[in-house]
């Protein structure tokens, strides 16, 4: 049985809570200060901690930092009130493993925590912890599309089976490759091959490997990707692009789990899990016979789809903090904050090029700001911005639009939303009668 230590001095969350774990299987120690988590802590040694950001006596952010610092890496969720992205940041940056914001959503906590478990059991398994800087998943957002890809991933990594993903260019697959990785593999060799950066008549000896001879320039024996994997992972990016005779060849290696090298006539041993990672419809590529249905059935054996970036809109403010931040922090500027019209534009964009096209808009706002807010250099394409059809909207729009978002995110709680968007309360009921929206009960 596993501990988890709640703090919170929220009588009805902790006793909510405290249920709540029991029934699913913990053993549950409570505190409601800092004082007293820190000696609960100490003498317990939980496998697990929630613990609320605002406490009596002080912050629990302050007393994380206190563990990391002292070397404790037991993992952390932080519950928070507050709605703005740099509490989020803040969060994140200071070690914990992942935050959820109230009112409290069970579901969304459970996810949370099976991911959780799965880094204890990983560090059960191999005797080790994992480097502060490494812990937990770093795909940002709190959607239930993208809390659906962490509880797949967490699925993903308890076996050694193929993976495929898809989703539209930019959208993260290969940080969701990495991360099963990490939950599984993560002392053994991540290896990644694009298959479509790689010129096509030198793809099988990237793959395979060569012995020397095989070919003009082949002086020497060369370990192809599929040795240097080891027993880890094999990700083959832009699977799609692999030519026909190469499907084949990989279709063999999967099969029978040898491969030779180019030029070679010994046998060797293949040991890694594949991950395969893909823009494009396979299915409809095998309909028209541009890929092999029997590499298909091989490579998706669990498949995991990677949402688009406008599928999650409500994600956009987090993964835009957290980007700006790290672009900032390697760029050495001054921006890491954006303001609440310039997130309304973030957010009402479609992102046709999905994180990666958000990642390049920052990047280049960030030489345009001498000072400590973005400055958001951004032109959007008229045929991907707005509605479905391809309509450019209007600001107001795009306003109205964003203001909706952060009052379903924030659960209809007015002053929630107020400090989301970063205005006063009669500034945001003038503009819910202006629009026409439902203007909350909850203050």
């Amino acid at each position: 049985m596993l501990d988890i230590l709640l703090v919170d001095d929220d009588t009805a969350i902790t006793r909510t809570l405290q249920l709540h774990f029991q029934d699913s299987g913990f053993r549950v120690i409570t505190a409601r200060d800092i004082a007293g988590a820190e000696r609960t802590w100490s003498e317990s040694d939980p496998d697990l901690v929630v613990l609320d950001q605002k406490l009596p006596d002080g912050s629990g952010l302050d007393l994380l930092k206190k563990r990391r610092t002292a070397g404790d890496l037991t993992p952390v969720i932080i519950i928070t009130g507050h709605h703005e992205m740099e509490y989020a940041v803040e969060a994140m940056k200071a070690g914990a493993f992942d935050f959820i914001h109230k009112p409290l959503d069970l579901d969304e906590l459970d996810v949370v925590i099976q991911r959780a478990l799965t880094q204890i059991e990983y560090e059960r398994q191999h005797h080790q912890a994992m480097p502060v800087g490494d812990s937990g998943v770093r795909i940002a957002g709190q959607s239930k599309a993208i809390l659906e890809v962490h509880k797949q991933i967490g699925l993903a990594a308890k076996s050694k089976v193929s993976v495929l993903i898809t989703g539209e260019s930019g959208t993260g697959k290969e940080l969701v490759a990495r991360e099963i990785h990490r939950y599984s593999d993560s002392g053994q060799p991540f290896v990644a091959v694009n298959c479509s950066a790689v010129v096509p008549t030198l793809i099988e000896s990237e793959l395979f490997g060569y012995e020397k001879g095989a070919f003009t320039g082949a002086h020497e024996r060369r370990e192809g990707k599929l040795s240097v994997a080891g027993q880890g992972t094999l990700f083959l990016d832009e699977i799609g692009d692999l030519a026909p005779d190469l499907q084949a060849k990989l279709l063999r290696v999967l099969q029978e789990r040898t491969f030779t090298r180019v030029g070679g006539h010994t046998e060797l041993p293949f040991r890694a899990r594949v991950i395969a990672a893909t823009n494009r419809n396979l299915r409809a590529m095998i309909a028209e016979g541009t890929f092999r249905e029997d590499l298909f059935f091989r490579l998706n054996v669990f498949e995991i789809r990677m949402p688009a970036l406008r599928e999650r809109p409500s994600d956009i403010p987090l993964i835009a903090a957290v980007l700006l931040e790290k672009i900032s922090r390697d760029m050495h500027a001054r921006a890491t904050r954006i303001s609440a019209a310039d997130m309304a534009r973030l957010v009402g964009y479609r992102w046709p090029g999905n994180i990666r096209e958000l990642e390049n808009v920052l990047t280049q706002s960030l030489i345009h700001s001498p000072g400590n807010v973005l400055n958001l250099v951004f032109t959007p394409l008229p045929e991907a911005a707005g509605t479905t059809d391809g309509k450019m909207v209007t600001l107001e729009e795009m306003e109205k639009q964003h203001i909706a978002r952060v009052l379903r995110w924030s659960g209809g709680h007015l002053g929630k939303a107020c400090q989301l968007l970063g205005i006063s309360r009669p500034t945001l009921r003038k503009k819910l009668q202006e629009y026409g929206l439902e203007v909350p009960e909850k203050e």
